[in-house]
């Protein structure tokens, strides 16, 4: 792992200073029209609830798409890094890859002014083969304020900071995930302003998921003059119980239930991605713990694991009990996220193709 600063990039603040609160709206859309098609590999992941595990799921999906990168490199054929960027002030995808506490996390105080005092952008690379990541912490807290500040001066040019960073880096990754709190708007209007395709992750059945979900449609309507492109591209269940290989009632009822949500809403069903995240909570509380994330940690409880630098078997992780963990639940949790990301990448590509070629038209 490495901290790197990447070079080249442009002022972020002169853009935005050249906007006022009374700037047109044609001002922006031409502005908007330049930054689009720059960020279609830029996928963000929140909902309109906390709870909803967001992060675990950015996090593994993140390394899955690394995984395949790193797969097509080792058979000759062109690959690129995937980037792992959390907005939220907690900092917690830090825990899923094991890096909180590194000589190069500092909270998030470098991302704070690489976005709103126009500093050198850091990364950390080599985080996993293929993944690189943004360090994010206490300091991401601070960023509202900032933007806040820019937005009194400069209108919602400012919430534009984000994609203008982001559309100057997209060429050097094949995607570029965020991770983004429901809980303020100053930040969810930074990642849908930034992002071309939603994630949405949904655990449990209560009616407090469905109105998360209303809450996130309307957050994607009310950022359109900023973003015309961005829309929910998959629903991501997590946390269901399988039998037999199949879901349970309380998974196809929930999915019913929404599925005709979104018919009233005239938005598609295959949002409604087939594959899901099984039940196992333990076994994702201590693959974190273990600073792993799924795929890693099935290969550390199977005993398969080496390490990167002595080449020696690790260590096999234990609870907090001194038990094992069970190697074949830690591969069925890791092979529903690779079943899930390939579900994702499908839409994506998909969705991708339909926007350039309504670009053409």
């Amino acid at each position: 792992m490495e901290l790197v600063s990447l070079d080249g990039l442009s002022s972020r603040l002169s853009v935005i200073k050249s906007f006022s609160d009374m700037s047109d709206q044609e001002e922006i859309t031409a502005l908007v029209h330049q930054l689009r098609p720059r960020l279609r590999n830029v996928i963000g992941t929140t909902i309109g609830k906390g709870g909803e595990g967001k992060t675990t799921v950015t996090a593994n999906l993140a390394y899955v798409l690394a995984q395949a990168e790193k797969a097509q490199a080792d058979q000759g054929k062109p690959a690129k890094p995937i980037l792992y960027i959390e907005l939220d002030s907690n900092g917690n995808g830090r825990l899923n890859f094991g890096v909180r506490g590194m000589p190069f996390d500092d909270d998030g105080l470098s991302f704070l002014d690489a976005l709103t005092d126009d500093k050198d952008f850091q990364v950390v690379e080599g985080v996993r083969p293929y993944l690189d990541m943004v360090m994010s912490g206490r300091h991401n807290a601070d960023i509202p304020t900032a933007v806040t500040k820019l937005h009194d001066k400069h209108g919602v040019s400012a919430y534009l900071l984000l994609a203008i960073l982001l559309a100057q880096i997209s060429h050097r990754y094949r995607w570029i995930l965020l991770d983004f709190s429901p809980g303020d708007k100053m930040i969810q209007r930074l990642g849908l302003a930034a992002c071309t395709h939603l994630l949405a992750p949904m655990k449990g059945s209560d009616n407090a998921v469905i109105e998360g979900l209303g809450t996130l449609a309307g957050l994607v309507r009310q950022v359109r003059r900023l973003n015309s492109e961005v829309a929910i591209t998959s629903l991501v269940f997590l946390g269901y119980q399988r039998r037999n290989d199949e879901p349970t009632s309380q998974l196809t009822n929930l999915r019913e239930k929404i599925g005709l949500l979104l018919d009233q809403g005239g938005i598609d069903r295959g949002v409604l991605i087939d594959a899901y995240i099984r039940d196992g909570e333990t076994t994702a509380n201590l693959a974190r713990n273990h600073g792993m994330p799924a795929g890693e940690f099935a290969q550390a409880a199977a005993g398969i694991l080496t390490d990167s630098v002595t080449g020696e078997p690790a260590d096999r992780p234990r609870d907090e009990n001194g038990r094992l963990a069970d190697p074949q639940r830690a591969f069925d949790i890791a092979t529903d996220y690779t079943n899930v990301a390939r579900e994702v990448v499908q839409r994506i590509r998909q969705r991708n193709l339909e926007i350039q070629g309504a670009d053409a038209a």
